[in-house]
């Protein structure tokens, strides 16, 4: 992946960014071996829609947006200010953060004294908290949650992309069709295609199974005989021995028949979708779904045998979050140069080096004295956030 970058310069950028949700505006950097010098005169060529207009913008709790100044206003300014810092506060290089609800005045004040003023409302968060345990894609919620109150049918229809590997959970549209996807889920089928194609109904439903091969399968839902939803095998009915291997081949073919999912992916099926819910097992080698395959996350401890998207407060993964290291609060003299990633990386929640995924957002202004922030953020497929602030003196 391309790596996600902020650049640092003199030049003011306006940009749109929503630590929570982890959504930004981005200048993007391809080489991820070569960082990026932050000069005053190295100025962002991309810049993204600003939600401001004229000298006043509307932020939302948690949201962080750099202030966007002319060059040369920029230049003549050598302090800013806020009215109101319970509200917004704003650093020395006209990054302002969305503390809580109301309404502040943010100044640039230049050299003659004079100011460029700019309202800052800041609204409630809408944010909603992200599924943190499972990798899936979701869709059309709000139709879903429609069809929840509605009550008149099975709320789901699943089919099975045998040759992707992907699950695709549908619901009802307006004529009664299973053709609203909502859910998309990476899982494993069987080895050579021994899974079956065509349609069946969920059946049997039981939470721990003993499966061919003498193993134990979690969240059972029955498609047809011998061929159900399950989890990636236990060696043993224990939650903390899980065949970890197996876990590291979702996505790819691996069973003897079934359809394997993480667990919590095989226990959504298991609450959700009750006996007689329609399953299509087809194939596809196109298109993994409308929602797409999602991504997987792969266990590096090998000596840890929970299976990482379990919610079970005992499993070690149940807490865990990304891991930014190499953020540290720096110091650089006047004219100097500030490499924002140099040094910098992240693992996922279960170790993997996520340090492409890293997004940057601050402003410092290497040509003028001042404390400048700068926040790394990176989510992992789990969605799962973390982030880390630091301070760059510049004297």
């Amino acid at each position: 992946m391309k790596k996600k970058i902020f650049l640092f310069s003199l030049c003011v950028v306006l940009i749109a960014t929503c630590i929570l949700c982890g959504t930004t505006g981005i200048i993007r950097n391809d080489s991820q071996s070569q960082p990026k010098t932050q000069t005053a005169d190295s100025a962002a060529t991309e810049n993204p829609a600003s939600p401001s207009t004229g000298n006043s913008l509307t932020l939302k709790v948690g949201e962080t947006e750099i202030v966007q100044l002319s060059a040369k206003k920029a230049k003549s300014v050598v302090k800013w200010t806020s009215s109101d810092s319970k509200i917004v506060t704003v650093d020395d290089g006209g990054r302002v953060d969305a503390l809580k609800e109301g309404t502040a005045l943010v100044s640039a004040i230049s050299k003659d004294k004079s100011k460029s003023e700019f309202q800052i409302t800041v609204t409630k968060s809408t944010a909603k908290k992200q599924n943190s345990y499972s990798t899936c894609i979701t869709a059309n919620l709000d139709k879903l949650e429609n069809n929840k109150r509605n009550k008149a049918k099975n709320l789901y229809a699943i089919k099975v992309n045998r040759t992707a590997n992907c699950v695709t959970v549908y619901t009802y549209d307006e004529k009664g069709k299973y053709t609203v996807p909502v859910r998309a889920m990476v899982c494993s089928t069987g080895l050579n295609n021994a899974t079956i194609t065509g349609n069946y109904t969920i059946g049997i439903k039981t939470e721990w199974l003993f499966l061919v091969g003498d193993v134990f399968g979690r969240y059972i839902s029955g498609i047809s005989g011998d061929y159900l939803f399950h989890s990636v095998p236990y060696y043993t009915l224990n939650e903390q021995d899980l065949e970890v291997e197996e876990f590291n081949k979702l996505g790819e073919q691996a069973s003897q028949g079934c359809v394997r999912l993480a667990v919590s992916d095989a226990k959504w099926i298991y609450d959700n979708c009750p006996t007689g819910t329609a399953v299509n097992i087809y194939d596809d080698v196109e298109t993994a779904g409308p929602l797409g395959k999602p991504d997987t996350i792969k266990i590096t401890d090998f000596t840890n045998k929970w299976d990482p998207t379990d919610s079970n407060k005992k499993c070690p993964y149940a807490k865990a979050t990304p891991i930014i290291s190499g953020a540290n609060d720096c110091t650089i003299k006047t004219g100097g140069n500030f490499y924002a990633l140099a040094g910098v990386t992240a693992v996922d929640t279960c170790g993997n080096d996520i340090s492409s995924e890293i997004k940057v957002v601050g402003n410092v202004v290497t040509t003028r004295k001042g404390k400048y922030k700068v926040t790394y953020s990176v989510t992992d497929v789990l969605k799962r956030t973390s982030s880390v602030t630091i301070t760059v003196t510049v004297q």
